[in-house]
């Protein structure tokens, strides 16, 4: 991403045009598409997955009595009032935004203060390790609604949605078992890399998350479009140059986060959580299912499943590398003293599958059946039995192995060669 950083801090725009303040937003402009997380399933807690867009409009949004009934002045006073390093001005399009968030009785901010519970303290640890704003937390409600395994409909995945191409760009691995955009910490350390370089390029938190939101090539049209430069210009003063989805996505920020703030204040309360919130890791140096898991530690499959999202088969690929497994804090210190059966396990798993490459070996294909129409054979191994080796044949029942072989009863030895009838 550096590379790209020396691109998009070449362009220049000497122009001037009239601004747009927070203030002077056009009250007429409605927020365009809702943010994805708004079309979430809010019924499961952390397993909800994305619908497809849909356009809401205003007639169509459900608000709130009680959230509407509150004046501009005082959500004015309220954001005010909220200590930030990133700008919360109030405009028309802000409150629509708030009132989409608290609509409904809050249905959706309860559940976000709910889950924030869990993922809030992993965000915030990031965020100030790199010397952000913890505010930044509150794009993740917008980006995802707060689910980690959230799936949008053009690929981007995890609490931050990223991209494939550009979640690998900051270093997470994804591949057909992993895939750490919906690692809760791996993803988050990569988003806040992502944050300090946007902001090194805009010097601006509000033109940085709308470059979050759409990539820094669409904010920089439309800088150029306003007649500013980079380091000069706000996301009011090209706001009206921004794709529609994006003139949305900072009022959403802003919404999110005054409604996280003052969810009291509308006589919201959080829902219930339904995931331990202490919970430790331990690292697994051999692959191993959730299932065994499950089984070994007397754990629900789900549960951890749900604990670690980034494991996208239930299947954790130890082999390689030792790889992290996060477990509520009461089983984690279980899971030493299982090591050896998990190992067994595994080695068993691992013969399972080299059995039944061996079966598929010794399978003859269709035309390898025809090439040989008189016989074929089979070279007994150790634990065979007639009946597993009369399963590898299709077709074939042990009496009819017997009758080939002239035996009189089913005991087998290791090396023996076995005629399988056609």
């Amino acid at each position: 991403m550096k590379i790209s950083r020396l691109v998009i801090l070449s362009f220049l725009s000497a122009c001037s045009a009239l601004s747009l303040t927070a203030q002077e937003v056009d009250p007429s402009e409605d927020l365009g598409r809702l943010p994805e997380s708004f079309s979430l399933e809010t019924d499961s807690l952390l397993n909800a997955r994305y619908r497809d867009y849909y356009a809401y409009s205003k007639k169509s949004t459900t608000r709130d009595d009680r959230s509407s009934k509150t004046s501009d002045e005082l959500y004015r006073s309220r954001l005010r009032a909220m200590e930030s390093v990133i700008p919360l001005p109030y405009n028309p399009v802000v409150r629509e935004a708030i009132e989409m968030y608290l609509g409904g009785g809050g249905v959706l901010i309860s559940r976000m203060l709910a889950r924030s519970s869990m993922y809030f303290p992993i965000i915030e640890e990031e965020l100030d390790r790199e010397g952000l704003p913890l505010e930044l937390k509150y794009l993740s409600i917008v980006e995802s609604a707060l689910n980690p395994t959230a799936v949008s409909r053009s690929g981007a995945a995890g609490l931050w949605q990223f991209m494939l191409r550009t979640g690998k760009v900051y270093g997470l691995h994804i591949d057909s078992l992993v895939d750490e955009r919906m690692d809760p910490k791996k993803s988050t350390e990569a988003a806040a890399k992502y944050f300090k370089d946007l902001y090194a390029i805009y010097g601006d938190w509000l033109l940085a998350i709308a470059a979050y939101n759409c990539g820094p090539g669409s904010v920089n049209k439309a800088i150029q479009k306003a007649g500013g430069d980079g380091r000069n210009s706000s996301f009011w003063d090209v706001y009206r140059f921004l794709p529609r989805q994006t003139r949305s996505y900072v009022p959403f920020f802003i919404a999110a986060y005054y409604s996280m703030e003052h969810y009291r204040e509308h006589d919201i309360r959080p829902s219930v959580v339904r995931l331990p919130l202490a919970t430790d890791t331990v690292h697994v140096a051999s692959r191993v299912s959730f299932g065994d898991l499950s089984r070994i530690l007397d754990i629900e499959e789900e549960e951890l499943r749900q604990l670690n999202p980034s494991y996208r088969k239930g299947i954790v690929p130890g082999n390689n590398r030792p790889m992290v497994l996060r477990l509520p804090s009461a089983v984690a210190p279980l899971y030493e003293g299982k090591i050896p059966l998990l190992a067994s396990v595994a080695e068993d798993a691992y013969k399972e599958v080299q059995e039944e490459a061996a079966q598929i070996k010794d399978t003859p294909s269709k035309s390898e059946k025809k090439k040989s129409s008189s016989k074929r054979y089979y070279t007994v191994k150790k634990g065979d039995t007639l009946s597993r080796i009369a399963k590898k044949y299709r077709g074939v029942t042990i009496n009819e192995i017997k009758r080939a072989n002239g035996m009189k009863d089913t005991k087998l030895k290791p090396g023996q060669r076995l005629v399988i009838p056609n």
